[in-house]
């Protein structure tokens, strides 16, 4: 049985922040609770003011980025809220001319809208136009007490909807966090269980206390301190106006969505754990609304590199979506600062852009490339999980180039920290390969290796050329159930590739681990692995969200072999003809996805791995995500499952025990952010990694849509 941290039960959640006041800005005239304003470009604080009583607040969502105010004018008219005025009001401002043309400019917005303003402000702005000796038109300016009624109980029916669907009482977060688009609870379907998952997230940006709860097995992990980060899609679905009707598009698969940051901060000495998040891609949020207003376009493609041309000027334009890669080294050159030697927050995704945050806040800093820290890591595309040797402390990683015929020039590359070169870092070598989509790779101590599933791609020009300027970029990739799936071996010593081994289509998100033989010779790979891509296919929202969604394709743990790599570098190097096919054992027989080892034996020889799964007696149902976290032992083959009915977790994260406690490649916590589908909120989940035992949960206040890929940073920064 679980128990509660004492003292931490009485700590109430700190408190989150409030709308804000609004900003009283150059040539904006603005719609207030108690006043109607103007002002000047050069006058800003001379404010000319009508004198009305306070008008009753009502119980609409209220939202904390002030931007939203021009998103939703319509919402912010109907709470009575700030609303910014979209008219040139220069000559003359502060003069009764310009307090006719205020007044004229916000009943106008407020028409336009096809909102009934607060009926006060319209009779003051009215009275204006009056006694300048404007002509009002009662119908207009005036509106029935009923539409008036009619636009606040359709605030309050949206708001009991919402909290109907979330199974909470929404009033007190509505009220202080973020909710970036309240799309209407009708648009997803309430009997899929898992659907909140696949919904829009909300933004707590600053830190609060979650309720934690632990047993007696936690007193063995008070050592745990630190943070884990989880990067993923929090944005599903975005309103645009269509003339005067709000309209919602949605992107097509789950791995378009726009990024939601997390940071849980964990002390375990302490028993607390305090939480934070933050949308980082406001700014293409931006772009994307503004591209579906102006082509009235309900549903986007792949964003692909949507924004690119932006990021110098908004680092918000970029939706690193995958990945979180704390502690990134910058050496030197102008990415690094001031400091010869210093590290980043970065959160990746796979179009090569890499978008730095701040360590704490996670606001963004800036956004760049590979390119931008050496110019020869050029590439359109690059592996969202780098690789980390820690036994050189170096970083390494690829980009790929697209070349005419479907073939592609990979460039891979390593950071090391302590290189006072400028640029910093080094290319290892650069080979032409097939295209395919890669989103992890293999590293031993010797060799890097690529898998190039068997993809073809076709050229057409879609929503990146349309929005970024940039050229048609190969968006489809389709792929081959009869192709050949390559394994090139690049020696990192030598810098080139090597050898090639090839077997039959396999499609792969995750290498587990690899690692050299002891003789030099052979290299193992653990992969989790599929027969095609169409795991892929099934990701795509119009499919997570239907009723009967059908079963996952299965995979499996395959061990690869690599042999003789001496003998296949001189067949490589003779001709390459005849190249030598790897052999594989299965060391599964059901998915382990997202999944990771004990990370002190990276490189090494390994016997346990942590992942996703589906329990047996539902993977041939409809419906069916993942519900299972799993320990695998890949030596003697057997597993040991969490679950718990109606909950959904997301990628384990293994910390190990310190060396002085335990060097078991086991011995550690297991961390998971887990979906609750009976509230319809998320808990971060701690347990026993060697017997997969619950030691501890944090219950959070929200739901944490799926995401994708986290990570565990003992360095805490505040």
């Amino acid at each position: 049985m679980s128990k509660s941290v004492e003292h931490a039960t009485d700590r109430s959640p700190a408190t989150p922040p409030t709308t804000p006041s609004p900003k009283v800005d150059a040539g904006f005239g603005v719609i207030h609770e108690e006043v109607l304003v103007a002002v000047a470009p050069d006058k800003v604080g001379e404010v000319h003011a009508f004198e009305e009583e306070a008008l009753e607040p009502n119980s609409f969502h209220q939202y904390t980025d002030e931007q939203d105010h021009d998103r939703y004018p319509h919402r912010a008219a109907a709470r009575e809220e700030t609303v910014e005025i979209k008219s040139n009001i220069v000559e003359g401002t502060g003069t009764p001319a310009a307090t006719v043309a205020v007044a004229q400019a916000a009943l106008a917005r407020a028409e336009a809208v096809d909102v009934e303003p607060p009926a006060d402000v319209v009779a003051a702005g009215a009275q204006v136009l009056k006694e300048a000796g404007v002509e009002v038109e009662d119908e207009v300016f005036y509106p029935d007490d009923d539409k008036v009624i009619e636009t606040e109980q359709l605030a309050r029916t949206y708001r009991e909807q919402m909290a109907t669907f979330a199974g909470r009482d929404m009033s007190a977060a509505s009220a202080s966090w973020n909710v970036s688009q309240c799309v209407s609870p009708q648009r997803y379907d309430p009997t899929i269980p898992y659907i909140t998952g696949f919904s829009n997230g909300t933004e707590i940006t600053d830190p609060i206390i979650l309720h934690f709860e632990f047993n007696e097995l936690f007193d063995d992990f008070r050592w745990l301190k630190g943070a884990l980060y989880r990067n993923g899609p929090g944005i599903f679905d975005i309103e645009f106006y269509s003339g005067r009707i709000m309209q919602t598009m949605s992107f097509e698969h789950w791995f378009d969505g726009l990024p939601l940051v997390h940071r849980f901060e964990i002390d375990g000495w302490a028993g607390e754990v305090q939480y934070r998040s933050r949308f980082t891609g406001k700014g293409l949020e931006q772009l994307v609304r503004k591209h579906a207003e102006r082509t009235q376009n309900g549903q986007l493609p792949n964003m692909g590199r949507l924004g690119f041309k932006r990021l110098a000027a908004d680092s918000s334009a970029a939706c690193a979506n995958l990945a979180i890669l704390p502690g990134f080294p910058f050496t030197s050159g102008p990415l690094s600062g001031e400091k010869e030697t210093s590290t980043a927050s970065l959160l990746a995704t796979s179009d090569s852009v890499l978008q730095e945050i701040d360590p704490v806040t996670l606001l963004p800093k800036r956004a760049f490339t590979y390119a931008d820290i050496n110019p020869k890591f050029k590439g359109s595309v690059s592996c969202p999980v780098p690789c980390w040797d820690a036994s050189r402390n170096v970083l390494v990683n690829y980009t790929m180039d697209y070349l005419p015929g479907g073939n592609a020039r990979y460039t891979f590359f390593e950071i090391d920290p302590k290189d006072q070169f400028t640029p910093p870092g080094i290319m290892i070598a650069s080979i032409h390969a097939p295209a395919t989509h890669a989103h992890s790779f293999a590293l031993t101590n010797r060799y890097i290796i690529l898998i190039v599933y068997p993809f073809s791609s076709s050229w057409r020009a879609g929503i990146p050329s349309i929005l970024a300027g940039t050229q048609p970029a190969p968006m489809e990739l389709q792929f081959d159930t009869s192709g050949i799936t390559s394994f090139h071996v690049i020696d990192r010593m030598r810098r080139e590739e090597v050898a090639v081994f090839r077997t039959g289509p396999l499609f792969a998100l995750t290498v587990l681990n690899a690692h050299d033989s002891n003789d030099g010779e052979s290299i193992e790979i653990d992969i989790n692995a599929y027969d095609s891509k169409e795991i892929l296919s099934s990701w795509r929202l119009n499919s997570l969200r239907k009723p009967e969604m059908y079963p996952w394709p299965p995979a499996t743990i395959r061990r690869y072999v690599l042999s003789k790599i001496p003998e296949a570098a001189t067949v490589f190097k003779v001709g390459k003809k005849n190249l030598p096919q790897p052999s594989f054992t299965h060391r599964t027989d059901y998915t382990l996805e997202m999944s990771c080892i004990n990370p002190r034996f990276a490189m090494k020889a390994h016997r346990f791995a942590w992942g996703l799964s589906i329990t047996p007696a539902k993977r041939n149902l409809t419906n069916v995500v993942w519900d299972a976290l799993v320990l695998a032992d890949l030596t003697d083959k057997t597993k040991i499952e969490w679950r718990e009915a109606g909950c959904y977790p997301g990628e384990p994260i293994m910390v190990p025990s310190p060396v002085k406690i335990s060097e078991d490649e086991d011995a550690g916590v297991l961390l998971s952010v887990v979906l609750n589908s009976s509230t319809n909120t998320s808990f971060l989940l701690m347990l026993k990694a060697s017997s997969m035992e619950e030691i501890g949960r944090a219950n959070l206040p929200v739901h944490i849509p799926f995401g994708f890929h986290g990570a565990w940073t003992g360095e805490l920064h505040g």
